[in-house]
């Protein structure tokens, strides 16, 4: 196969597209198109239809690139045939019938878990404890400040919705292990990793490991596309 030219972007609960500012610039310099998704954070179903529209619109091949929850849409969305990979940082990696807050079921609960806040309308956000040191707590205080003041409430269906699909199944795969993440054990990646038979590297980094170790996260993503 040629040098895959196209990575798409899908970022994790309680973000948007702008965590991968620092990696899309990287992706940019190295001669690879990108393409962010906003997902809408409100059921596993409309976030896998935002990604597929992407697929759809976006060059081919392309690589399918997702973040924490983002790795659950991702192999939801990736058995489209212009998607030639996946690439699952720091992330959920469910089979069939499993979902993304199932996985933790597996481990111990993460530092980040007791800070999560439900309301009336089945949505979840996270605490500024649950920001500055479960979610981000290796990244400048002006972007913990801002992933804080910015979080998108992410509704705890999506989180709990089970895949009917897992594309990791059929197409290649890499995973970056963060070793300091707060939010998805590094006990529990490393397990997933073993699970869907990636190829995978560590980088030491808490759970946004796209904004605090950008230029691993990216130097990833490249040896995938190449």
């Amino acid at each position: 196969m040629s040098a895959i030219k196209h990575v798409i972007l899908v970022h994790g609960a309680w973000a948007d597209s702008t965590s991968w500012d620092k990696v899309r610039a990287r992706l940019e310099s190295a001669g690879i198109s990108t393409t962010t998704v906003n997902l809408p954070l409100t059921s596993l179903a409309a976030d896998a239809a935002a990604v597929s529209e992407v697929i759809a619109a976006s060059p081919a091949p392309a690589l399918l690139v997702g973040h924490s929850y983002g790795g659950a849409v991702i192999s939801q969305a990736g058995g489209h045939p212009n998607v030639a990979g996946l690439v699952y940082i720091n992330a959920f990696t469910p089979d069939i019938g499993e979902s993304a807050l199932g996985l933790t079921d597996l481990v111990e609960p993460s530092l980040m878990s007791a800070e999560i806040r439900g309301d009336d309308a089945g949505n979840l956000s996270l605490t500024y404890q649950g920001v500055y040191q479960g979610f981000a707590q290796d990244v400048s205080d002006a972007e913990k400040h801002q992933l804080f003041t910015r979080q998108r409430p992410t509704a705890a269906a999506a989180l709990s919705a089970p895949l009917t699909h897992a594309a990791w199944q059929n197409k290649p795969s890499w995973y970056l292990v963060a070793s300091l993440d707060n939010a998805i054990p590094p006990a529990l990646q490393e397990r997933l990793v073993k699970k869907i038979g990636a190829v995978s590297d560590f980088v030491d980094a808490g759970h946004c490991s796209m904004i605090s170790q950008p230029t691993a996260v990216a130097e990833l993503i490249v040896r995938a596309a190449r």
